[in-house]
């Protein structure tokens, strides 16, 4: 009541009116959606780090006089190391373990990342070297799941082979029942050749294992890579993965939120 009102107004430092929406009613919802970003929220599992490194493969190769058939040039087997070359090329720093097998199981090799002592082992094998001819996957399967036992980590299991006695697929029966174990199976044949003839499908049916056919490029390679990474989900269950932080989607919104403050006149203070 001491100044006049036409010089009043231009004097006061805070208007008599204060707008309803300030900077100060952002703070609490902010504060709130910080807190909750920053406590992690997770719904969802995804691959522990560094577990693609430590998933296994298991290469179960059969070693009879039919993988050295030359309707793949130059023969079955030399093809399956060649191509075993360029999965290990896939797989750097992987464990790979090594079995043949006949009319009996050998392990070859047990879990090594050493790719180079793979190739070693699987070029000096022969069916020459094997003690009895036959088909004994079965038993090749129960030895590949005691030593992804031993190793106490994820694994796979890769078969090559060319075919699969039709006399085995009780055993291969027993061993699903038992193991979860995911199984992939390259096959070695020609073009004219059906996965039926050889009794692929039949074992594959059994084992619910996935199949792939020797191609000419690394499009089977890169297949068959991918399928054993992922298979650290389904074989290794809480040791191979870990809840996914996702509270970094609701960076965007404490981004929109702080982006008031570049507004001219907004401070916490006003």
């Amino acid at each position: 009541g001491q100044i006049a009102p036409h010089l009043l107004n231009e004097l006061l430092v805070t208007p008599k009116e204060q707008p309803q929406f300030r900077p100060t009613s952002l703070l609490l919802p902010l504060w709130l959606i910080a807190a909750l970003a920053l406590a992690g929220p997770s719904w969802r599992r995804e691959p522990a780090p560094f577990a693609e490194d430590q998933a296994g493969l298991v290469l179960v190769v059969k070693m009879t006089p039919s993988m050295l058939t030359d309707d793949l040039q130059p023969t079955r087997l030399e093809r399956i190391r060649h191509k075993m070359h360029d999965l290990l090329q896939l797989r750097p720093g992987g464990r790979t373990a090594l079995i043949a097998y006949s009319g009996s199981v050998h392990l070859v090799m047990p879990f090594t990342d050493d790719a180079e002592l793979i190739e070693q082992m699987l070029e000096s094998l022969d069916p020459s070297v094997m003690p009895s001819e036959g088909d004994a996957l079965g038993d090749a399967l129960r030895l590949a799941s005691q030593r992804i036992a031993d190793s106490d980590a994820p694994a796979s299991i890769l078969i090559a082979a060319d075919g699969i006695e039709s006399g085995q697929v009780n055993a291969l029966q027993q061993w699903r029942e038992r193991y979860i174990t995911k199984v992939q199976m390259l096959v070695p044949v020609a073009d004219d050749t059906t996965f039926t003839a050889v009794g692929i499908d039949e074992a594959a049916e059994v084992l619910n294992a996935s199949t792939i056919r020797l191609t000419p490029d690394e499009s089977d390679v890169v297949h068959i890579n991918r399928v054993a990474m992922s298979a650290i989900v389904t074989t290794a269950a809480d040791e191979g993965t870990r809840w996914r932080d996702d509270g970094y989607f609701l960076v965007p919104i404490l981004l929109l939120g702080i982006a008031f403050w570049s507004r001219r006149g907004w401070s916490v203070s006003s």
